[in-house]
């Protein structure tokens, strides 16, 4: 399947089935979500995804939407963290492990600079393992844990921050 499989920025037609699969993520229990969002919940969200600040892409197979990516704001509020972003992504559940979403981390990872971002961030559950695979295959490392921070009624479990600079630049201090 994985040459079969088309990367292409998202429009608005593409926004019900962005949350369509999303809201498999939350059923799965792989987002801090507990319920159900909409487009409607999540029209600012996607607005901002506009594909020219910032972009949602959408993997394909004949025409179908599989999964999505998205580069968004980290704290867009604060001028320091203009160049990094944040990295999401969601694939249909019938097609996970078929290509599609290593397909749309490297179209992300080669298309983030396009949009200004030099370092991308990754929110995750800890127990999201098929993610922390994803991401470290794609260079990603682990940059922080907040162990015990998420509550699913009773259910405990942590958040890690994974990151990679895309570019090469900027300074360490």
């Amino acid at each position: 399947m994985d040459s079969e499989i088309n990367i292409r920025l998202a429009n608005p037609n593409d926004w019900q089935v962005i949350i369509d699969i999303y809201n498999q993520g939350i059923d799965d229990g792989c987002n801090a979500f507990t319920r159900h969002i909409s487009v409607e919940s999540q029209r600012k969200w996607l607005v901002v995804h506009d594909g020219i600040n910032y972009a949602i892409f959408v993997a394909e197979v004949g025409g179908i939407v599989i999964g999505w990516l998205s580069l968004g704001p980290y704290r867009p509020e604060r001028e320091a963290f203009r160049k990094t972003g944040e990295i999401s992504y969601y694939i249909d559940r019938r097609y996970r492990n078929q290509g599609a979403g290593r397909k749309l981390m490297e179209h992300a990872l080669r298309k983030a600079p396009d949009y200004g971002l030099e370092i991308l961030l990754a929110f995750l559950l800890d127990i999201n393992t098929a993610s922390v695979r994803l991401l470290e295959r794609n260079g990603f490392s682990q940059w922080g844990h907040f162990p015990g921070n998420a509550d699913f009624n009773g259910f405990i479990c942590g958040q890690f921050v994974y990151g990679r600079n895309v570019t090469g630049t900027g300074k360490t201090i």
